[in-house]
């Protein structure tokens, strides 16, 4: 990781104290969205960089409107790898939209336009990674990794840089950004040692299969992957119920014990929420990519909103309509917005923030 301290890069003080934060949920990905030359990311223009950075913090300091402490961002990251330090570990950022999305997540941001340079080259998927993985081991981020667009209405951190996210934010060479989670599985108590079968395949303790793998491999992109010593394999061992615990009680569940919720045996709900579909003999359809919670605005038309309607009437949850029916369409309207909620009510996964708008969770339940 190259980091370069706000010392080095020449930062302006803070206007105001910067907000203390123990942790976070996990690190929100931002991209400048304004036009950034091409020629920033030229193999000789690093030296440029360090400038860049100061004039975004400027730039943020005399945002009247915002009324900034700093430059909003925890790190930013430049086409060359390079990680600024921003407002650094443990301090709440200003940049994702409320002050409650400022404390569910840090953020980092590329130096990526909406013009000009809007493809992250290798080099700064690299430094994203390595920000992301700072900000775990030292500032205590969970191991989620949202764009901007995912809690608030924006085109940020646009397309290109979106796309990587939803792919599972990798380095270009495949690894997942690792370091810490959002909870520590206690190393003490009973350990689960029982198998489960869901779709004609088993889970827990001595299943074996391919599918065991594909789990394993899942449980590792997510950042849970510092249980195995050699890696994830075909036959289900400890490490993998320690790993799976690990990512149950990062969703929320409770207890550790066998046969409670976080005992480390998947069930079909946390299991459909870490791959995004349930293998064996009754296997759904993968949802299609989420479109970002922007394409969700109470009486706003898009298309994604079709699609959405397409799971509220094959799954039946039609009962608030405008006319005869429910038909499929574009508008998100309240009846749509109510339909959703009924939807979300019906998951327990989603019944505790079923408010009716669309987030990556329900999208997938509900088109999966």
């Amino acid at each position: 990781m190259r980091l370069i301290t706000r010392a080095q890069w020449d930062a302006k003080p803070s206007k105001y104290d910067l907000a203390y934060i123990a942790s976070t949920q996990g690190v929100k990905v931002h991209y400048e969205g304004t036009y950034v030359p091409k020629s920033l990311a030229a193999t000789d223009a690093h030296s440029t960089c360090a400038g860049r950075m100061r004039d975004i913090q400027a730039s943020h300091l005399a945002n009247a409107k915002e009324d900034y402490s700093d430059v909003a961002y925890n790190a930013v990251v430049c086409p060359h790898g390079g990680v600024y330090e921003g407002r650094g570990l443990h301090r709440r950022t200003g940049a994702n939209g409320t002050s409650a999305l400022n404390t569910k997540d840090y953020a980092v941001c590329a130096m990526l336009g909406n013009s000009g340079l809007v493809q992250p080259p290798d080099a700064m998927l690299d430094g994203l990674v390595d920000a992301i993985q700072w900000l775990r081991n030292g500032g205590a981020a969970g191991d989620e990794v949202l764009g901007h667009r995912d809690g608030y209405a924006t085109a940020c951190p646009g397309d290109p840089l979106y796309a990587w996210v939803q792919a599972g934010a990798l380095r270009p060479g495949g690894e997942v950004p690792q370091g810490g989670t959002s909870g520590e599985v206690p190393d003490g108590g009973p350990l689960a040692r029982y198998r489960v079968t869901i779709n004609g395949l088993a889970y827990g303790f001595g299943a074996s299969g391919s599918h065991v793998t594909t789990v394993g491999k899942a449980l590792a992109r997510k950042g849970f992957g510092r249980f195995y010593v050699v890696g994830p394999g075909p036959d289900w061992t400890d490490a993998d119920t320690r790993a799976f615990q690990a990512y149950q009680l990062s969703l929320g569940y409770k207890g550790t014990a066998p046969h409670e919720d976080a005992d480390g045996v998947p069930g079909p709900v946390s299991l459909q929420q870490l791959l995004g579909t349930l293998p064996g003999k009754a296997t759904t359809t993968s949802a299609p990519p989420f479109p970002g919670r922007s394409a969700f605005i109470l009486g706003k038309t898009n298309p994604s909103v079709t699609v959405l309607d397409s799971g509220l009437v094959r799954r039946g949850f039609t009962r608030h309509h405008a006319g005869a029916k429910y038909l499929p369409g574009p508008l998100f309207s309240e009846n749509t917005r109510l339909n959703v909620r009924d939807f979300q009510r019906s998951v327990p996964a989603l019944a505790d923030d079923a408010d009716g708008y669309p987030g990556p969770l329900t999208w997938r339940l509900l088109l999966s």
